[in-house]
């Protein structure tokens, strides 16, 4: 009996050692970094420009207000204030070319919030189209952004010389869990871009988006203004889950390994004892 006890128990020890380092091995994608971001914008880059909002936009100090309205209910939805640009960089006859904007105060402000567990919000403005989608986790506890998806039209002047339809870039992994009922607010966010291959893009394409001052929260029904916020700085670090989990899986199986050798051991010596004694 004290065998299988003390058996039980190093079982319990490893269960819960391989637990604690897939909890900690946890990584949520493309948190925000502390990184300074410098931005060159090019002599051509695209101003603000004319396009009355569908829905209400407003601007403050340089920030920006995006505010999207259910048409059913006649209330705000979807809530993005922020001072963005997009970073859009190439490569035409050997050197590197850019094609960036500031997103303007007044871009036209689209989107669909019908359905309760996703939702986006679309931002256009003269040869760009920038749309966030949000889903809601399983369970719908959380909110994150489900993909981003940057559309540049190749007739910008400086996109001259690229062939082809219009340049795509994508974000297509999980940011910024949040909880549901609350808003999201960071100084600084960037988000890298990529492309996807079927879209054939031109060589060397890459691009981000960088979100200054940002709140944003999507999946409002009952306030027409932010809820409160959290804010990326108080978020949990997370470790990247490479190092933990193999450190935890080798410990695991370090002593799982001893408790099998010392169970084997213990087995064959009361096994011999009791041969001894029957003799």
């Amino acid at each position: 009996m004290a065998i299988s006890r003390l058996t039980t128990l190093c079982i319990n020890f490893i269960l819960y050692t391989i637990l604690a380092s897939c909890i900690s091995a946890i990584h949520l994608p493309n948190q925000p970094t502390d990184r300074p971001h410098k931005l060159r914008l090019s002599s051509t880059t695209t101003a603000p420009v004319s396009g009355v909002a569908t829905q209400s936009s407003e601007s403050k100090d340089g920030v920006a207000t995006y505010r999207f309205i259910n048409s059913k209910t006649g209330t705000t939805c979807i809530l993005l204030r922020t001072d963005a640009v997009v970073e859009v960089k190439f490569r035409l006859h050997n050197l590197e070319e850019q094609a960036d904007s500031f997103v303007p105060e007044q871009a036209l402000v689209e989107g669909d919030c019908k359905n309760e567990d996703y939702s986006y919000m679309r931002l256009s403005w003269t040869g760009y189209s920038l749309i966030i989608s949000f889903s809601k986790s399983p369970g719908g506890e959380l909110w994150y952004i489900d993909k981003v998806e940057l559309t540049v039209s190749p007739d910008l002047p400086q996109l001259k010389g690229v062939h082809g339809n219009a340049i795509k870039l994508y974000h297509k992994t999980m940011l910024i869990p949040t909880p549901v009922g609350k808003s999201y607010s960071c100084e600084e966010l960037d988000i890298d871009l990529e492309t996807d291959k079927e879209d054939r893009p031109p060589p060397g394409l890459r691009g981000s988006l960088l979100l200054r001052a940002l709140q944003l929260q999507p999946f409002m029904y009952k306030s027409e203004q932010f809820e409160p916020s959290m804010e990326c700085k108080e978020m949990k670090t997370y470790r990247d889950e490479t190092a933990p989990l193999a450190v935890g899986t080798t410990l695991a199986i370090f002593v799982l390994m001893t408790i099998s050798g010392y169970a084997i051991f213990r087995y064959f010596k009361v096994k011999n004892v009791q041969y001894n004694t029957m003799e």
